[in-house]
């Protein structure tokens, strides 16, 4: 590993149709065990496939209950986890909101996901990122007490406050994320130790733990991720990734960007961005983003990011 080239992190959020439909409001549906593990199953030899055809071992947020739920579910995690992929914290049932819970309630979520992910794979999560992006200074100061190493919730771009003003718009019943424009454009893009009594910046003093924010582009603050790439024209898209200039890049996707209509996801979820556009398009896209980024950054695991800027003395 050279320490002096800029690193690629790919991370997967595993939000499931069920996760999905709290975040549209969408009440009412059906969505059975079985419909779930297939969804898992599904998505997780497709996720295989093209992250061992990239040479690249990602990181998957998983969240507790639907882990817990099915043997069938954590065989499939257990098995990401010997083939050398990380397995990390997305709390136990995925509350939006997070921050604005109860310090007891932010740990009871993030300690039960804990235990079934270690139960699962016999390895206790070191990483965490929040339903939504919702992060403040009490989550962190939770997760520090709880001995994680990182956090990679922070997120900001512009297009965070113009969806919290159109989301009720845009969305037929709003969307169930009050966070929206909630975290402030000086957010930080770049690894960083958070201060102690203002998470959003750096710290002078060391602490074991660091904030790993999710990039945006220089060009007008726009998003950065997987979702939204797919989204925007294949051209700006190709350009982005191969022009981003960053310390080092989280590239965030979601499972629900490895799967279309056709692969039994309830008709309500047709909202969701590019959930129309076929499963193989997408994957082949995202196998081109990625590819693009890799000749730029060194794609590495994001435990040996954090040694990486250890080494460094990052603060």
């Amino acid at each position: 590993m050279n320490n002096h080239i800029n690193k690629l992190v790919v991370h997967i959020d595993i939000d499931s149709p069920i996760k999905l439909f709290n975040f549209y409001k969408i009440k009412g549906i059906l969505y059975n065990q079985e419909e779930l593990e297939l969804f898992y199953k599904t998505a997780f030899e497709r996720m295989f496939e093209l992250f061992d055809k990239l040479n690249i071992k990602v990181t998957f947020f998983v969240v507790g209950d639907e882990l817990q739920s099915s043997e069938i579910i954590q065989g499939i995690i257990k098995n990401a986890h010997l083939l050398g992929h990380e397995i990390e914290n997305h709390t136990y049932s995925h509350p939006f909101g997070l921050a604005y819970l109860s310090e007891e309630r932010i740990i009871e979520e993030i300690v039960m996901c804990n235990q079934i992910i270690e139960k699962t794979i016999g390895e206790s999560p070191i990483g965490f990122r929040s339903p939504g992006y919702s992060m403040n200074l009490k989550v962190i100061n939770v997760l520090e007490k709880l001995n994680f190493k990182y956090d990679t919730s922070g997120f900001w771009s512009i297009m965070n406050p113009l969806l919290k003003f159109s989301q009720n718009i845009l969305f037929k019943n709003g969307v169930n994320n009050g966070d929206f424009g909630g975290v402030s454009r000086k957010l930080l893009q770049k690894p960083y130790v958070p201060h102690s009594d203002n998470w959003l910046i750096s710290s002078n003093i060391k602490r074991d733990f660091l904030e790993i924010p999710l990039p945006r582009t220089n060009l007008f603050g726009m998003p950065f991720y997987n979702n939204f790439n797919l989204w925007a024209p294949v051209f700006y898209s190709n350009l982005m990734c191969k022009t981003i200039n960053k310390d080092h890049i989280i590239y965030l996707c979601h499972i629900i960007e490895f799967m279309d209509m056709t692969d039994l996801i309830p008709k309500e979820l047709i909202l969701h961005p590019n959930i129309k556009t076929s499963a193989i398009k997408k994957i082949n896209k995202t196998e081109k983003f990625i590819s693009n980024l890799s000749k730029r950054y060194e794609p590495i695991k994001t435990r040996d990011l954090i040694s990486v800027c250890a080494r460094g003395s990052l603060k």
